[in-house]
């Protein structure tokens, strides 16, 4: 299931030298979130994973699968009764001699890191 449209929406885009980002507003009528968790809803790792790999698919105009998920980190949780925006930064896009894609990326909002991660994309 696509989760553009439906656990998030694009607000804006902005790309510099090195660095692309997306503003998102999250969707806390999903349906996700009356089972993760009921009364305490948190956004489930993997749909940030896959947030990720949408907006991706989104910058480059390309499809993607994910290869391999490298040193996730989920430094706090995104509850989407406290967080109706975040940004989805991608940094160091590089293609690998393998024909793999390389990418870091950062969800946040403001000062408050929620997940850092590096995936690589076939």
């Amino acid at each position: 299931m696509k989760l553009q449209d439906n656990l998030f929406t694009i607000i804006s885009q902005e790309h510099q030298e090195g660095l692309s980002a997306f503003r998102v507003k999250i969707h806390p009528e999903w349906p996700i979130y009356k089972a993760h968790f009921p009364g305490h809803p948190i956004t489930p790792g993997v749909c940030i994973v896959q947030m990720a790999q949408e907006l991706l698919q989104l910058l480059l105009q390309r499809e993607l699968v994910l290869r391999y998920a490298k040193n996730i980190k989920y430094v706090a949780i995104v509850s989407p009764e406290e967080v109706a925006e975040l940004t989805v930064s991608f940094a160091k896009i590089e293609q690998l001699p393998d024909g793999n894609l390389k990418v870091q990326v950062m969800v946040a909002d403001g000062d408050m890191l929620y997940t850092k991660m590096s995936l690589t994309f076939a």
